[in-house]
């Protein structure tokens, strides 16, 4: 039996080091598969050393310890197990297991004198420490029915490896059961199937274009409203609601912010008109800017947060930005303008310590290594405004191969951390993956000066998913019944299991999820919703007309059980074919309830950021996949041979 359970098959091809690095191409959601389409990067979006040991909560005036410096299951598929969640005394985190549903000491008698280990005295046959003995008696494993490959694997592991600082870790058997919601397709987490036939592009796109200056057809993805710090809802801007998005000509190099505004309450994608690129035109495709947030001032200007990305050296050198904007609003011709721009400015590129910063990332990255530093978005607790932002961890906690050893990534009972240890350790892809893994969710703190920030103070990262993922991007935060919601998207073919997202691929089409904590302090403690973290996962294939990404929740004025999922439609790059071009996708609600979620199968028209009464579009959503599919898209995939 342990025999079979530990027989890895090692006949993967997927190289993660041999995939090229990608430059300009921003935020690709074409799900990859295992050969010519595996790692392509979307939008692969640092001031002195900090030594924070503890992140403030300026909600709760609990005090914090750092510097001011201006300085980062296998799919055991037979295995229904969901992970608990994160310890968040992070003095008493078990420095065996670290989160995990069983961690090993609790689950492993220290007197163990009567054991077949001891009287087979296999700590000396085997030349394995009494720890890692421990572990495997645990596991129910005896290390006679282990290959030596997997001997010399299991000597190296390190299960004393203290926490570094408060980061909550998204563990590989928390990214496992991400994986089964979505193979499962569990009705719970799955993207509601919208009505295909009703799909339309966004007129709103057809407009000037940065780069060129002329009227084309753009697409539309990563977007987000201009929204009250401190509440997250949309505001009412002079009975306007704004929101920016990146667009682009179809199959360009061409990502630029653009200004969007409807009348508040408008849920009418015919309705929205576009004020033209933040920045104005003769824009460079070497000089991108993508996604972030934006919040009103109390002068009324707006402050605008989003990535500075600078391409020049065919990679995408992100530093996360800001600048000021005052608009004109001219009522009687019912149009909105950009009528200034100023202190326009690079806030954070990364301090080494807590986040990876582009010279880190340059000097040993190999092609297979994702670099961020974009997606800020702002939030503002007890009169300061703090940035959430997508990052890579720094030197404090850094990506590497003694990642993969490190016992407290794996989390699950120790049977299943065993499982995915000696599954990672067995397939060089899965290994390399495994050692470049680090993406974070960070945050810093801002000066007062609401049009023209600086950095007060590096926090560690809120979560960090080393060994697991490298890339967890547009996080997100919603303050609600006292606690903080935090919301991120990511892929699962940035993860280190590539078994998992080829299932997924192979089952839907896809392997896109949101993912999401809670806690009860801004700055630590986080908690995965649901056990995993799993929020949303892909319910339709990437290349059809209905398919979704770069998911953003926002508040519901009044409602403090149900938040509004916003996201673009369509992959890029005429994706489900020709004319399709990304647009605005219907919303829909996701129900909080605690600690749990539920998607509930109400749309709403597309481009639609306020939710009331008004917004419910039952035309926009359809029972079964058959509906969300378009004649000639691809069905094959087991979920869709009948659509």
């Amino acid at each position: 039996m342990h025999q079979q359970l530990f027989n890895i098959n090692n006949s993967l091809t997927v190289k993660a080091d041999t995939v090229e690095q990608p430059t300009t191409e921003q935020r690709n959601t074409q799900t990859t598969t295992t050969n010519d389409q595996q790692d392509k990067s979307d939008q692969n979006q640092a001031q002195t050393n900090q030594n924070n040991d503890v992140a403030t909560d300026q909600a709760q005036d609990q005090t914090t310890n750092t510097g001011t410096n201006t300085t980062n299951n296998t799919n055991n598929q037979n295995n229904t197990g969901v992970a608990n969640t994160t310890n968040t005394d992070q003095n008493t985190q078990n420095q065996l297991a670290g989160d995990t549903t069983q961690s090993t000491s609790d689950n492993v008698s220290n007197d163990f004198s009567n054991t077949s280990y001891v009287q087979n005295n296999d700590a000396v046959v085997y030349n394995l420490d009494p720890q890692t003995i421990r572990v495997l008696q645990t596991a129910d494993v005896n290390p006679k029915d282990l290959t030596e490959v997997q001997l010399k694997e299991v000597r190296k592991l390190n299960f004393n490896d203290l926490d570094k600082d408060t980061s909550t870790q998204w563990t590989y058997d928390q990214y496992a059961g991400v994986a089964k919601k979505m193979i499962d397709q569990d009705a719970q987490y799955r993207v509601p199937y919208f009505n295909a036939k009703k799909i339309k592009n966004m007129p709103a796109t057809v407009t000037r274009d940065a780069q060129t200056g002329k009227v084309a057809e753009l697409e539309i993805w990563d977007s987000w409203p201009v929204q009250d710090a401190k509440t997250g809802r949309v505001v009412n801007y002079k009975g306007y609601q704004l929101m920016i998005a990146m667009m682009g000509i179809p199959q360009q190099n061409d990502a630029h912010i653009y200004l969007l505004y409807n009348k508040y309450n408008d849920n009418n994608l015919n309705h929205w008109k576009c004020a033209g690129p933040i920045f104005g035109f003769n824009a460079k495709s070497t000089d991108q800017e993508w996604s972030g947030s934006a919040t009103v001032n109390k002068d009324g200007s707006i402050q605008l947060f989003y990535a500075d990305v600078d391409t020049r050296e065919n990679t995408n050198h992100q530093k996360i930005a800001t600048v000021n904007l005052k608009l004109k609003v001219n009522k009687k011709k019912n149009t909105i303008s950009i009528a200034k721009r100023s202190h326009r400015h690079v806030l954070f590129e990364g301090d080494g310590y807590h986040y990876q910063t582009y010279k880190q990332w340059k000097s040993t990255n190999k092609g297979a290594d994702n670099v961020a530093m974009r997606d800020a978005h702002v939030i503002s607790v007890g009169g300061q405004r703090y940035l959430i932002f997508e990052a890579s961890t720094g030197s404090n906690n850094y990506q590497g191969e003694n990642q993969v050893y490190n016992w407290k990534n794996y989390g699950g009972t120790p049977k299943q951390a065993l499982q995915n240890f000696l599954k990672v350790t067995a397939n060089d892809d899965m290994r390399s993956r495994a050692t470049w893994a680090n993406a974070a969710i960070g945050i810093i703190r801002l000066t007062k000066n609401e049009n023209n920030p600086k950095v007060a103070e590096v926090l560690p990262p809120l979560v960090n998913s080393l060994m697991v993922s490298d890339e967890i991007e547009r996080p997100n935060i919603i303050p609600m019944n006292g606690k903080y919601y935090l919301f991120a998207t990511t892929r699962l073919n940035r993860g280190t299991g590539d078994d998992l997202w080829q299932q997924a691929d192979a089952k839907v089409g896809d392997n896109v999820a949101m993912l999401g904590w809670v806690s009860d302090h801004l700055t630590y403690g986080y908690k995965p919703l649901n056990g995993d973290a799993a929020v949303l996962v892909a319910s339709v294939p990437f290349n059809w007309r209905t398919s979704t990404y770069s998911y953003y929740a926002v508040p519901v004025k009044g409602n403090k059980k149900e938040v509004l999922v916003t996201s673009y439609m369509t992959n890029r790059g005429f994706a489900s074919g020709p004319n399709k071009r990304s647009t605005m996708a219907p919303a829909f609600l996701v129900r909080i309830d605690g600690d749990t979620t539920k998607v509930e199968n109400i749309a709403t028209a597309q481009g639609d950021w306020v939710y009331d009464k008004k917004s419910k579009r039952k035309s926009m959503i359809v029972k079964t996949i058959r509906g969300a599919h378009l004649k000639g898209e691809p069905i094959d995939h087991s979920l869709l041979e009948k659509a």
